[in-house]
């Protein structure tokens, strides 16, 4: 070849040299900006596929202006406006959930076939149930029989009325085996989607019910007892009447006089009538009581003596006195009687005999304790309980046994008085009683009454009878009751005294100034036309100071104890004999 070609040849091979040159230089970038494109699309598509997991942490990491750049930028945006609705998701969500679960509704939803699908996450709380103990099964499975027809009628008016329903109360199944009463009202919202079509929203209205049952029950007792008392007092002026003068024909008559049968006769007929009108007044809250340190133990054990008389043979007594049991105040002849009519409640609830238990404790009722409530507030208790293996008492009347008259005995074979005298003697000494009983499986009646602290008692010798004290005083006696009056001035003339008669306060102001002598008691009746018995004392006091008062009467309620009887005034319970009235002024005078 020759150099003239050779010399040609060279640039046309570096030209070729350098477009191929250019050419792998382009195909370089180019294989490099489609693989940073590659990882660029790699990562957003990661970023993509975990924002669309739920984890919206942090952004895709793509910035540019090219089109990977612009879409991630939407992207991260997506995300951003993504995390700010699923936190507002969020906390509203757990808004909801605290609401569910720390709210005392409970809420649930029924299908077409009235089978529960959701619970609310309050269920166990109420109700004892968890949501899967409940769920896909009828709602008929947990409601009262007796209240299932009015429930079903209920829910089945909102569904169609696609509106809120009527509010109704029915009985509903505790977990424990317990009936619940619930308030409920049913909703059935319109274009409901799933299977479920109403919501029920359901409230427990048991203690309610019980305060509701409590004031009504508080409240016959009140009415009747301002009868009752009324009833009583006037019944006690004249049992006092038959059983002083039956006292005072005792005294005349000697040992061996055929009379005196029919005389104790009388007066043990009118003890009877006098602890009848005793029990009236207890249950009526208008007995006035001597309240001492009691030890409810060693009042037992003195019972114990006359209990196996008192019910029998057939009917066992067991004992568990706790041996360090505290002191209550209260008066030892109202508790004896509440034991006693407990005794003999347990006795007819066994007609073929069982097994009588009386038991004391010491018992404390704490704030958070599920017990307490305005009747039992916390603080330190003793308990009584009595307890038969009898008939129980059936679930329908339980409501009822503390009713005045109410009794399931036979005509002739009770009164209805006796554990309404209980509850009547309980809630005046400040206690609370309870009843557990089953069908076939006896009662328990379980008294809760406050503790004295740092109280003891001894038991005390019992005095041996002495004869009536005599005096030589002049007492004024005021009595608006002729019968009573007569009775009470002879036997205190019997006792020695000198007796001037008045039948009401302003009548005792007009002998007081006719007399010339002393005087040195005046014996009052709390109630009395004219002058009031207490109003006469408030008079004696600022005109002669230094006589002392006994007041008389056959009730004294709240209001004339507080305005009439001070804390030194002296009392004498109606009726009363003319031993116990001797001796009543004896310890009066001195």
């Amino acid at each position: 070849m020759s150099p003239v070609a050779i010399a040609a040849g060279a640039p046309e091979s570096g030209y070729t040299y350098g477009i191929l040159a250019f050419l792998l230089v382009c195909l370089v970038a180019w294989i490099y900006r489609e693989r940073t494109r590659a990882i660029r699309a790699e990562r957003l598509l990661s970023a993509t596929r975990r924002f669309a997991l739920g984890d919206l942490t942090g952004g895709s990491g793509i910035r540019g202006p090219d089109e990977l750049g612009v879409l991630a930028d939407a992207v991260d945006q997506m995300a951003k406006q993504l995390r700010s609705v699923t936190g507002a998701l969020r906390g509203r969500q757990e808004w909801f959930r605290m609401l569910l679960e720390h709210g005392s509704d409970v809420i649930l939803t029924l299908d077409a076939q009235w089978q529960i699908g959701f619970a609310g996450p309050s269920l166990p709380h109420v109700l004892g149930w968890t949501p899967d103990q409940v769920a896909r099964r009828p709602l008929a499975e947990f409601i009262h029989p007796n209240d299932a027809e009015a429930v079903q009628a209920a829910l089945e008016g909102a569904v169609m009325r696609s509106a809120f329903g009527e509010p109704i109360a029915f009985r509903f199944r505790h977990s424990d085996g317990s009936w619940r009463s619930l308030e409920a009202v049913g909703n059935h919202p319109r274009d409901w989607p799933g299977p479920e079509h109403l919501i029920v929203t359901a409230r427990d209205i048991t203690p309610r019910e019980r305060l509701e049952s409590q004031l009504r029950q508080a409240q016959k007792m009140e009415a009747l007892g301002r009868f009752a008392g009324g009833v009583a007092h006037d019944f006690n002026n004249l049992l006092t009447a038959i059983q002083g003068y039956a006292s005072l024909l005792l005294f005349d008559l000697g040992p061996i006089d055929p009379r005196r049968e029919d005389l104790e006769e009388i007066r043990k007929a009118s003890e009877r009538a006098a602890a009848l009108t005793r029990q009236i007044l207890a249950f009526s809250h208008r007995q006035v009581s001597e309240p001492e340190p009691v030890d409810l133990n060693l009042l037992i054990e003195d019972l114990e003596r006359m209990i196996p008389r008192l019910i029998g043979e057939d009917v066992a007594v067991v004992t568990a006195l706790d041996p360090g049991l505290g002191v209550v105040n209260a008066d030892p002849r109202q508790l004896e009687q509440v034991i006693m009519n407990l005794v003999v409640n347990a006795r007819d609830a066994m007609p073929e005999g069982g097994r009588l238990t009386i038991e004391t404790a010491n018992e404390a009722v704490a704030e958070d304790d599920p017990r307490a409530s305005p009747d039992l507030p916390p603080g330190p208790y003793i308990v009584l309980t009595v307890g038969d293996t009898g008939t129980g008492i059936d679930p329908e009347i339980q409501a009822n046994i503390f009713d005045p008259f109410f009794t399931t005995k036979e005509p002739g074979r009770g009164t209805g008085l006796g554990l309404s005298t209980v509850y009547g003697i309980v809630k005046q000494i400040g206690g609370h009683i309870e009843v557990d009983s089953e069908l076939g499986r006896g009662a328990d009646f379980r008294i809760y009454l406050p503790e004295l602290p740092g109280a003891r008692v001894e038991r005390a010798a019992r005095p041996a009878a002495l004869p009536a004290p005599r005096g030589s005083e002049t007492i004024l006696l005021v009595e608006d009751e002729e019968s009573v009056r007569v009775f009470a001035n002879k036997a205190l003339e019997k006792q020695g005294y000198t007796v001037l008669e008045a039948r009401h306060g302003r009548d005792a102001l007009m002998r007081l100034a006719e007399h010339a002598g002393p005087v040195h008691l005046v014996i009052t009746d709390m109630v009395m036309p004219e002058m009031s018995g207490g109003e006469l004392a408030r008079r004696l006091a600022g005109e002669r100071p230094e006589v002392p008062v006994l007041f008389m009467s056959g009730y004294s309620d709240g209001e004339i104890a507080h305005r009439g009887l001070g804390a030194t005034s002296a009392y004498l319970q109606k009726p009363f004999t003319s031993d116990v009235l001797a001796r009543k002024v004896r310890e009066v005078l001195g």
